[in-house]
């Protein structure tokens, strides 16, 4: 019962995206696919689950050809976990989202509770399965994603950067769940750009480039891993941003506590946590998205008495769902706006803006609707249209996150470019380290409900 494809082909007007595709991933296989940004690794996994009716060729999967089952039973056959969860979900809690997953099924009631309960405990999710999905962390709302699709018990799971919010231990412990579906005789594909941990779980690595996919050696693969390096890192004595007595909390459950913090005095401030911690949620606290205890401080003016645009001027959040943050169409319309908007709009003529672009990619792309892009590609143009406004201050929530190799290495330079001018400080959430940590000055640490800077990283 192997998932294969013949002569697959799929085309956006004039331009090719798959071309005459004959592959197969054997039964019961753990595969990998990795390729750049934009090439189309998201449209392939939507290719096998059926999405594209009007592809030319044949996909099938467990002896069955995909596109000529009806939706609810092609659920039966593949599992979909989408790149943001968030678009997977249709109930208020975890819990009440697996029940309804496994109703539209028509999965006979008694079996139903059980399977909910299953999916559960093995994806680890007990703590917060009845918790509103909108107040989960970006990992957390991608672990509950993943029980629906286990609950599901499809022959295929198909995942689309399914740990790119998931802090290490949790990608670790996620990746030998799966291994555990496998071995139960489940095939499974996943799209990545971070290769951590997927040298001993992944049977098969496939490259996609040139509108193909090949499958590329141990060997190949090896050579692409990070090589991991020690880091020292200063601690900063004062900051733009101060907190003193601090307490964050989501309902009456405390999230962290922190006496006294300097930030974003300079440069480049990381901070890691894991999920769930309050990463993000210190972030809305700090641009008065969220309520707070304690004080927060702005260049010595509390910012609770600071009126709210003005404010918004000197502190920004880049949202880690990039969607959020467009208020246009298109890309060009976006950048417009940004450009109509920035502090120094002599730094931004029309060449710098083409020379940004080039860098990341995204040159040409002028007339395409944003929602059209791809997950990196969205990620890329919410970055550059925010560092165009100039804010004094931009927090960024995992900027990272769906980026390929070439990507994430391009957008650490142009930080690290900017963060030189000394015009604008960054601090940013990330999981995805290895290419980011050489760029870093600062590195703060959420753990232990408290927040600490740490001086060295092994």
């Amino acid at each position: 019962m192997t998932t294969s494809l013949f002569h697959v082909s799929l085309s956006y007007g004039d331009k090719k995206i798959i071309n005459d595709l004959n592959i197969e991933f054997q039964d019961a296989s753990f595969n990998l696919l990795i390729g750049p940004s934009g090439i189309g690794k998201s449209t392939f996994l939507r290719i096998l689950a059926g999405f594209y009716p009007q592809i030319e060729g044949k996909v099938i999967v467990a002896d069955k050809t995909i596109d000529s089952l009806p939706a609810n039973q092609r659920a039966r056959y593949v599992g979909f976990l989408f790149q943001d969860p968030n678009t997977q979900f249709a109930m208020t809690t975890a819990f009440e989202e697996l029940v309804f997953t496994l109703e539209n099924l028509q999965i006979p009631r008694d079996e139903i509770r059980e399977r909910v309960q299953k999916a559960i405990d093995f994806v680890g999710i007990n703590q917060f399965s009845n918790s509103k999905i909108n107040s989960l962390s970006g990992g957390e709302k991608q672990k509950v994603a993943l029980s629906v699709i286990v609950a599901m018990e499809s022959k295929l799971l198909l995942l689309d950067e399914p740990f790119a919010n998931i802090d290490q231990p949790s990608r670790e412990y996620l990746l030998k769940k799966l291994k555990q579906l496998q071995a139960r005789g489940i095939t499974i594909i996943v799209v990545d750009h971070d290769l951590s941990a997927y040298e001993k779980p992944a049977d098969q690595v496939w490259l996609m480039e040139d509108r193909k996919i090949k499958p590329i050696s141990e060997k190949e693969f090896k050579k692409r891993l990070p090589i991991r390096q020690s880091f020292d890192f200063a601690v900063p004595k004062k900051g733009r941003l101060v907190c003193n007595d601090l307490t964050v909390k989501v309902g009456d459950r405390k999230l962290f506590f922190v006496n006294h913090l300097p930030l974003a005095e300079s440069g480049i401030t990381l901070l890691t946590g894991d999920n769930g911690t309050g990463k993000s949620t210190f972030f809305s606290a700090l641009t008065r998205l969220k309520d707070y205890e304690g004080k927060i401080a702005y260049l010595g003016k509390d910012i609770s008495k600071l009126k709210v645009p003005r404010y918004m001027k000197e502190v920004a959040l880049v949202f880690q769902n990039s969607e959020k943050q467009y208020l246009r169409m298109t890309v060009s319309e976006e950048l417009t706006l940004s450009l109509e908007q920035t502090r120094h709009p002599a730094d931004w003529p029309p060449e710098v803006v083409d020379e940004y672009l080039q860098r990341l990619n995204l040159f040409g792309l002028g007339d395409q609707i944003i929602y059209q892009l791809s997950g990196g590609q969205k990620k890329k143009l919410q970055l550059i249209v925010m560092l165009i406004m100039e804010t004094p201050i931009l927090l960024l929530d995992e900027p990272l996150a769906g980026l390929d190799f070439q990507s994430v290495e391009q957008v650490s330079k142009i930080l690290r470019e900017i963060a030189d001018r000394k015009r604008q400080r960054f601090v940013i959430i990330s999981h995805q380290l290895d290419r980011l940590l050489p760029k870093v000055d600062f590195y703060l640490r959420l753990e232990n409900q408290t927040l600490k800077y740490q001086e060295h990283l092994l």
